[in-house]
């Protein structure tokens, strides 16, 4: 199970009411078991039950697939793809900057404390042994191989959610990003452009836009066109989410 079956289950209305924010970063946090279902006021008694039941099968279906991940790297020199990945290897471990910190991952484990999701994550990063040099050609989510079928999910669990955070604190928003090694960038009609990097070959560059009386506050991320060598656009979603996460810490 995935945060996009909880998802359907809830009323995806975005009402704001709770402390995910929006839906999708609901369906997120409560596979993560950070937040309960009696948090959605809009979330009927029958409703509450039938995403509970289905929270019960998701620790062993992580579990499983975490061990197969690392079944599959086990059988990858490190050496031989460390340079493409951006990654340093050092004997049998691998030293990999994962949201502005360094992680070492070694054949069985990780050293560091992290999340079920940030470790899968991780691992398909180093799976897909990608190598490509960066483009530095921007392109939408929507407009990456298979991006448009998630594009929807995209826009309402990262962009939205980081438009809110950003609207409901400017400065202290552009400080976090700061603190994860964002930097500026120009050329971009956005009020504020910073390229950030949650992987070291996946750049997001995230377009910030200030509301007024008129709009709300606005945020679009950008992707280099070969993103989808390093993580396919399901995982790149997860990474997103990752990333709003990291974010509100």
């Amino acid at each position: 199970m995935n945060p996009l079956d909880v998802y359907k289950k809830l009323p995806r209305k975005n009402c704001g009411k709770c402390s995910a924010g929006t839906c999708m970063a609901f369906a997120v946090q409560f596979l993560r078991k950070m937040i309960l279902t009696s948090e959605c006021t809009e979330l009927d008694e029958q409703g509450k039950q039938e995403i509970d039941v289905m929270l019960s099968d998701t620790g062993d279906w992580m579990e499983r697939r975490l061990q197969e991940l690392f079944n599959e790297i086990s059988r990858i020199n490190f050496s031989n793809v460390a340079e493409g990945l951006g990654a340093v290897a050092e004997g049998d471990f691998l030293k990999i900057r994962y949201m502005g910190k360094d992680v070492v991952v070694t054949p069985s484990e990780f050293k560091e404390e992290l999340t079920i999701w940030d470790k899968l994550l991780i691992l398909m990063y180093i799976k897909n042994a990608g190598s490509s040099l960066l483009s530095g050609k921007w392109v939408a989510f929507r407009d990456l191989k298979d991006g448009l079928i998630r594009a929807e999910s995209f826009h309402e669990a990262c962009e939205l959610s980081l438009a809110r955070m950003f609207g409901n604190n400017p400065d202290g928003f552009l400080q976090k990003l700061t603190v994860l090694g964002a930097q500026d960038i120009s050329g971009f009609s956005a009020k504020h452009s910073l390229v950030v990097y949650p992987l070291p070959k996946i750049p997001f560059l995230v377009l910030l836009w200030p509301g007024d009386e008129e709009f709300e506050p606005d945020c679009k991320i950008l992707f280099d066109s070969t993103v989808t060598e390093f993580l396919d656009v399901e995982a790149l979603l997860y990474l997103g989410m990752a990333l709003v996460r990291a974010l509100k810490i």
